[in-house]
């Protein structure tokens, strides 16, 4: 919170709807509040480029029966494939 509130002036959020939507910070609606969409917009200024909203982590997988490399993002990832290949059926 403490982080959010030293860019208050460059977001235009008051401390009070700075702490409303911190605290919907474990629900899907955060993403639709003013300060989740003012941090992202003055980030991607400050980069000049869009940045991601997720990123699905690349831990490396380990097991004596994994023979290839393999990471998390891989199986998340054919994990919702293979979801959209049955729900096509």
């Amino acid at each position: 919170e403490r982080a959010v509130r030293s860019l208050k002036p460059q977001l235009g959020v008051d401390d009070g709807a700075i702490r409303r939507a911190l605290e919907r910070g474990d629900r899907l609606d955060f993403e639709d509040t003013a300060l989740y969409r003012e941090v992202f917009a003055l980030a991607e200024r400050a980069e000049g480029r869009a940045l991601p909203r997720a990123v699905l982590p690349g831990i490396k997988l380990e097991s004596p029966k994994i023979t290839r490399d393999l990471t998390t993002a891989w199986f998340a990832n054919r994990v919702a494939n293979r979801w959209r290949q049955c729900m096509a059926r």
